[in-house]
């Protein structure tokens, strides 16, 4: 690994909008299950964090569903990284730099700390909330399911796995599609960042795509299975392949990756 890199992922991963995206991400994972024991302690009386726990993976999947981390985490997939084109461009630097390493060098250096600091901007709150639900609540077991009862994801991808190791297989699963997911929308915000280097435009526009998306989706029922939204918890029975949602963002990784390095090209001729 160059020193040039070294120092763009330390200044990535160390950055302000890393910290901040760790901790709205963790808060917005965690604050509805928080918040349902604080009210039920007003209201009704004691109840430990422990005793409202259920299962580590139900309250997994009730802090994607009922909370807001899985609509607004591209904002915090391009808060650590995602401005530094932009940063050199305008500010000139980008020549003196140029005249130090070759592009090519460059721009793989920019879109590896873009796909690790977007990557762990995400998968950083998820492991952390999953780490929270895993030490409060208990395995994940077949015999626990009531009798006439569905499992949580009796219609979903995980429908065969969803047992082992009392869920943990899982929880590794979506910890590893949470990265994908902020690479690709951290790249994303990349590719916008050397079409147009203005910083505002580049860290906006991956949440107006995503949410464009979602709407458009969810208004024709036979695009669902398209939808980015569900790639962080793809429990939807439009799903139907286990390796889809990783197979889908890698597609979606590959693509941006090579718009960012065509735009790049173009932006940097004149450079």
């Amino acid at each position: 690994m160059s020193r040039s890199l070294k120092t763009q992922l330390k200044r990535a991963i160390l950055s302000p909008g890393m910290i901040l995206s760790v901790i709205i991400g963790t808060y917005l994972l965690t604050s509805g299950f928080l918040l349902n024991v604080i009210m039920y302690n007003i209201s009704v009386g004691p109840l430990s964090i422990k005793e409202a726990s259920s299962t580590f993976l139900e309250d997994i999947n009730s802090s994607h569903a009922l909370g807001g981390f899985d609509l607004f985490a591209p904002i915090l997939a391009v808060l650590p990284a995602v401005t530094f084109f932009c940063e050199d461009y305008n500010s000139g630097y980008i020549k003196s730099i140029l005249g130090r390493v070759n592009r090519k060098r460059y721009l793989n250096e920019h879109l590896i700390c873009s796909t690790v600091a977007g990557g762990l901007s995400i998968f950083l709150p998820t492991l952390i909330s999953s780490a929270f639900y895993m030490v409060i609540g208990g395995p994940y077991l077949e015999e626990n399911i009531r009798q006439g009862y569905e499992s949580l994801y009796a219609a979903s991808i995980f429908k065969d796995i969803q047992f082992i190791f009392g869920g943990g297989l899982i929880v590794v699963l979506l910890l590893i599609l949470s990265f994908l997911f902020g690479a690709v929308w951290s790249n994303v915000g990349l590719c916008i960042s050397v079409l147009h280097p203005n910083r505002y435009i580049a860290l906006a526009f991956p949440f107006v795509l995503y949410f464009f998306l979602f709407l458009f989706c969810y208004r024709i029922n036979a695009l669902l299975f398209l939808s980015p939204v569900n790639m962080l918890m793809p429990d939807v029975s439009v799903i139907t392949f286990l390796g889809y949602p990783f197979i889908y963002q890698a597609v979606w990784l590959a693509v941006v990756s090579g718009l960012f390095f065509f735009g790049a090209k173009r932006r940097l001729r004149d450079v």
